[in-house]
């Protein structure tokens, strides 16, 4: 099951590479503990807490909570600027 959708960041990256977010407009919260690849684990260890972006989510084993982010794209940061228009 994958889940595409705008989250918030709510706990930065961590030493052991994980991290918390939380979907609009539900609430739920994520646990990212697993990332398709570089790009994605470095995007998120970029985000400090209260950026908003979007994320493709995808079961990270069989537990209930664990995540695995497939793609990730900022859509603001903390301060409410806009990061894709900072890019061009």
């Amino acid at each position: 099951m994958a889940k595409s959708n705008k989250f918030t960041v709510v706990s930065e990256q961590n030493d052991h590479d994980h991290a918390a977010v939380r979907a609009h407009p539900r609430n739920e919260t994520y646990h990212i503990v697993d990332y398709a690849d570089g790009t994605a684990r470095d995007r998120v260890a970029d985000l400090p807490a209260g950026s908003v972006v979007r994320m493709e989510l995808s079961r990270a084993g069989r537990r209930s909570n664990v995540w695995c982010a497939e793609s990730v794209h900022v859509a603001e940061t903390d301060g409410g600027v806009d990061a894709e228009k900072l890019e061009s």
